[in-house]
């Protein structure tokens, strides 16, 4: 079986997210031949190529059903909700369709109110004409199955790297300080963050990708943690170095406003480590067992005295989010097209 994967910024990732989870679906099944179609501009192969700039909306569609033709591809994966409209049109010369939605975009501050109605229409949509639309997040599986009864929900772990060791004493540098990895981006909250910590004194280091389609956002978070005592910026880490810089530190700290399923939350939790988390569904729905939550709205940041040890964290993502669950799942669904 060809399978082809659309969606990803690039491969192999440079950062979290989309593109990670689209690595550990190739990764994760071994007897299906996988082709990536990637948006930014790297370097291409034969699996590997990059959608050109320009072509409009129906013209990249045009590009994606040329190149599966081309290439004998079976099924079509799309990744996103931008892509819901192409995947519905492709449905009528394409059948073998899957689109995952990586994280309900109505809910983000990233987008103004008319933009995030538009997305609560696309997925309405796409979860009536897509037979195969599948949510990376319990919550919003849920959610669309409860009102679109008629049509089978699809709900799939997005499975996660594991820390080969779990966070010890000696891993922990500053033993007073929290770290976020993650975006920087509206959607993570960051300006309340910094404004958390500020208010109790509590020392955190911010390490992520600024989000190039919201600068003046990132302008905005890059001077509040200039004018910190606090909180200082770190710039971005190496995916290979990830694990080790989180063990650095006593919590992992996320009080992000909306997410899909957060991949740096449950890598963070494989490390054994004590996490501080927002407390909205997407994150309370993961049933992690030891965490502190916080209003989303109102955050109220623990300090280091009151955090409890993190390590029953690890073997909670080690049964329940693996790599290669999440392969199996993706499996049965290409496979249920035959």
């Amino acid at each position: 079986m060809k399978v082809l994967q659309v969606g990803a910024k690039n491969y192999p990732p440079a950062h979290g997210g989309t593109e990670r989870v689209v690595y550990n679906i190739v990764n994760s099944i071994k007897d299906i031949d996988f082709y990536l179609l990637v948006e930014w501009e790297q370097e291409e192969n034969d699996r590997i190529k990059v959608i050109p700039k320009n072509l409009g909306y129906i013209g990249r569609l045009k590009y994606i059903l040329s190149y599966a033709k081309r290439n004998s591809i079976d099924v079509i994966h799309f990744h996103n909700e931008k892509y819901i409209p192409m995947a519905i049109l492709l449905t009528c010369v394409f059948p073998k369709i899957v689109l995952t939605v990586h994280g309900v975009h109505f809910r983000s501050p990233k987008f103004s109110m008319p933009t995030r109605i538009t997305f609560w229409l696309v997925d309405v949509l796409g979860s009536i004409f897509l037979q195969r639309m599948v949510h990376c997040a319990e919550y919003d599986a849920r959610a669309f199955g409860k009102y679109l009864f008629f049509r089978k929900t699809y709900f799939v772990n997005n499975g996660t790297s594991i820390a080969n060791n779990v966070q010890n004493e000696s891993d922990i540098v500053y033993k007073d300080k929290y770290v976020y990895l993650g975006r920087i981006t509206p959607a993570k909250n960051l300006l309340a963050l910094v404004e958390a910590a500020d208010k109790k004194k509590i020392q955190v280091d911010i390490y992520g990708k600024l989000d190039r389609e919201c600068q003046e956002y990132c302008d905005e978070v890059l001077t509040a943690i200039s004018k910190s005592e606090y909180v200082e910026y770190k710039g971005e880490v190496p995916y290979n170095q990830v694990f080790d810089t989180m063990k650095q530190y006593k919590a992992f700290l996320y009080i992000t406003i909306m997410e899909g399923l957060p991949l740096s939350v449950l890598e963070a939790a494989s490390c054994g480590m004590s996490l501080i988390l927002s407390n909205i569904p997407h994150h309370t729905f993961l049933n992690l067992p030891t965490v502190a939550y916080v209003d989303v709205k109102e955050p109220d940041i623990p300090y280091p005295s009151q955090i409890k040890q993190g390590t029953q964290n690890r073997q909670y993502v080690i049964d329940h989010f693996s790599i290669e669950n999440m392969g199996k799942e993706y499996c049965k669904i290409y496979n249920s097209f035959n």
